[in-house]
């Protein structure tokens, strides 16, 4: 049986990838022999190798792309990884609806040491580590892979704030904002913010919303109320509202706690 023969016969049986250990013992090959006909097909843009060992089938309609979509990759190399992962930032704000620019990089927040950049064909990853994922708000989203894990909007919002450097700038994230608030959810917003010990990133959410302009303006105006109410009861330090300006001789808003040293602007 040839190899491109055995690629047809696991894709029959809904199977996406392959190991190296398993081809050799499947079809009773040697390593090199397992590795020269991996290394043919390859050049023919049927399989791609994200990791050492493990080769994904690339099937025809995806081949122009040179690899399979970036959401039914990823749950395949984290369960072969054996790592906690999910989609966040930009990626995971479009899975709300909240992405009004095209995403060139598909973001995953993992536990994972990856050292070299993936990317197969057009499509590129972009990997974030942080090294503890425990208890942290996720959404598990049906993909033709398994099952993709994704940041919840909560989740979402904190951390586009933390990462705002990979998420083109301040006034991206504000437009994303104004399009993400719509799914989330003030209380819980609140209890992630203060339970991962990020509530100062509450001022600058509430400063943002409550300084552009929203569609959906009663429930966004109830919304903006909890995150004031917890401002006005907990009295936190004054925080820039960009941390890469100083913060001297810059106005304040005293509802938010924010020096407002640099000023905001939805694309929308």
């Amino acid at each position: 049986m040839s190899l491109s023969s055995y690629i047809k016969k696991i894709r029959q049986h809904g199977e996406r990838h392959f190991t190296l250990e398993r081809l050799m013992a499947d079809m009773g090959l040697s390593k090199n022999a397992a590795l020269s006909a991996i290394y043919r097909i390859k050049n023919q843009g049927e399989l791609v190798s994200p990791l050492k060992g493990l080769y994904v089938i690339v099937p025809p309609e995806h081949k122009l792309q040179g690899c399979i979509p970036a959401e039914e990759l990823i749950p395949m190399i984290m369960n072969h990884l054996g790592a906690e992962y999910y989609v966040a930032l930009l990626s995971a704000a479009g899975f709300y609806g909240a992405a009004h620019q095209k995403i060139f990089k598909f973001q995953v927040i993992t536990n994972a040491r990856i050292t070299h950049p993936w990317e197969f064909g057009q499509i590129k990853i972009e990997v974030i580590r942080k090294k503890d994922l425990s208890n942290l708000p996720l959404q598990d989203f049906t993909v033709t892979t398994g099952y993709l894990k994704i940041a919840t909007p909560e989740l979402v919002a904190l951390d586009l704030l933390e990462y705002i450097h990979r998420c083109g700038g301040l006034n991206n994230v504000v437009t994303v904002f104004s399009e993400l608030i719509e799914s989330l959810d003030a209380d819980k917003l609140i209890n992630l913010a203060t339970n991962t010990g990020v509530a100062y990133q509450l001022q600058r959410i509430g400063y943002i919303l409550d300084n552009i302009e929203l569609m959906d303006e009663e429930s966004a105006i109830k919304f903006i109320a909890k995150l004031a109410d917890y401002v006005s009861q907990n009295k936190p330090k004054y925080l820039p509202l960009s941390s890469k300006i100083p913060k001297n001789k810059f106005p304040r808003c005293k509802k938010w706690r924010i020096v407002i040293n640099t000023e905001i602007e939805s694309d929308l």
